[in-house]
This record gives structure tokens, C-alpha cells and sequence, in this order.
């Protein structure tokens, strides 16, 4: 295990450092590769994204029997990364005998490649699958819970390096996040004053009301922070919805 650890510790760390830095787009997805390999002892594995047209493109493979499954899931519109990025959620097939029956050409296609297993991680970006992670096995391989939350990160990752801006673009793009944060701050600083007042409690009583009525509404902390201070929100509506959770 502090083997594993450590493995997991320097390829995370090479991924974050390249995505701080200076990097394109192939040397994100390179490194997700070697991950991929290292961690989770992956044969192969491919990345489809989605373009413009409808369609998935092929944006990356380890090798070219990954590649031509990738190509053939984008064309025949059949497959695991083709229902991983359609349903937004993770498709495992730790078995592809089992998968004949659901997707019959790429499994027959897959078989024939040496490949017998296949989990495909949805790529996400701004709450949309915007493109699916395929991570290939020759032998029959189920993942365990923690490998599901690793090929999850790996696949966050890549969509990070793919969707950062890079050069100046990028530092004044980060300047106006840091000052749009800023802002964000003063003003749920102003609305936890003003639920603290109004419930005659304390200020984390109300920090903790503003972030549990986010959560429990799947809104953003900020937009919260905005109704109450602009009187669109009542506090005794965080208490409410507190007491009904």
C-alpha cells in the first residue's frame, strides 16, 4: 500500500504541475495515459471528446488498437464511451463477453484486439459530459469503488489541461476570477451579517444556513448570497429549508 501511494503521489503531482505550468494539450493527455498504465494497470486506453458537429472526435490513444476502437465507437455511434458521454455516467464492463448483446460490433471489435474489459469515465465540464475516458484491460477486470474515484479524478484532470487557457490569456483570466472572488466574498460576508441579524444567531449558524440552503437547492453559494442581500431571499427561509433536510 505506501507503494501504491506514492505511485498515486508523483503522478498526481506530475499532472498538477504540468497543468500550472506551461503545457498543451497532448502532454495533459500523455501524462492521463502513463496514469492510467501506472495506477490502474490499464492495457490501453483512449479518449473521445465531443465536437462541434455532434459528433466524438478521437483526441487520444495509447496505441493504435485503442485507436481504432475509439474511431469505431465515433462512426457507428455504438459503444461504451458512446453511452458514458450520452448518459453522463460511468459505464463499466469488467467482462466484454458480457457486453455482446449491448454493443455487438465494438465488442466483437474489441475481442478481436485482445481487449476483454473496458470501464469508460465520463469527461465533464461546467456540468455537461463533454467526452469519455476508455481505460482497456486484455483480462476480465472489475474496478473496486476506489479505482471508480480514481479514473474519475484522472478524467477531471484531463479536462482541465483541455479547457485552461494558456499564456497571458490565462493569468488575466486568473486575475479576474481573483477579483470576481473578492466580491463574492464581500458580499456573503454582508448576507451572513444579515441572516445573523435577523435570526438572532451566530455567524457560523449562518454561514452554515447560506451553505446548507445552496447545497440543498443545488445552487451556488454566491447566487444565495445575492437573493438575500438584494431581498429576493427571507432568511427564515434557510431555517426552513434547515429543519425540512
Amino acid at each position: 500500500m505506501p507503494r501504491a501511494q506514492d505511485q498515486i503521489v508523483v503522478m498526481l503531482s506530475e499532472l498538477t504541475a504540468n497543468l500550472v505550468d506551461r503545457h498543451d494539450a497532448e502532454s495533459v493527455l500523455r501524462l492521463v495515459t502513463a496514469a492510467c498504465e501506472s495506477l490502474l494497470s490499464a492495457s490501453a486506453t483512449g479518449v473521445l471528446l465531443a465536437d462541434p458537429r455532434g459528433g466524438l472526435s478521437v483526441v487520444s490513444a495509447s496505441d493504435e488498437r485503442a485507436r481504432f476502437l475509439e474511431l469505431l465507437q465515433s462512426q457507428i455511434d455504438e459503444g461504451p464511451c458512446v453511452d458514458c458521454v450520452r448518459d453522463d455516467a460511468m459505464v463499466a464492463c469488467p467482462d466484454l463477453e458480457d457486453g455482446a448483446g449491448r454493443w455487438p460490433a465494438f465488442t466483437r471489435a474489441a475481442l478481436d484486439a485482445g481487449f476483454r474489459a473496458v470501464h469508460a469515465v465520463p469527461m465533464r465540464l461546467a456540468g455537461d459530459a463533454v467526452g469519455g475516458l476508455n481505460v482497456f484491460y486484455a483480462a476480465v477486470t472489475p474496478w473496486e469503488a476506489w479505482q471508480e474515484r480514481l479514473g474519475q479524478v484522472l478524467a477531471d484532470l484531463a479536462v482541465l489541461g483541455l479547457s485552461q487557457d494558456d499564456g497571458p490569456a490565462r493569468t488575466h483570466r486568473l486575475a479576474e476570477q481573483t477579483l470576481t472572488t473578492l466580491n463574492d466574498r464581500v458580499m456573503l460576508a454582508h448576507a451572513i451579517g444579515m441572516v445573523a441579524g435577523a435570526l438572532d444567531t451566530s455567524t457560523d449558524e449562518a454561514r452554515r444556513l447560506i451553505f446548507g440552503y445552496a447545497a440543498t437547492n443545488r445552487g451556488l453559494v454566491r447566487d444565495v448570497a445575492r437573493k438575500l442581500t438584494g431581498g429576493d431571499l427571507d432568511a427564515a427561509a434557510l431555517l426552513q429549508a434547515a429543519d425540512a433536510s
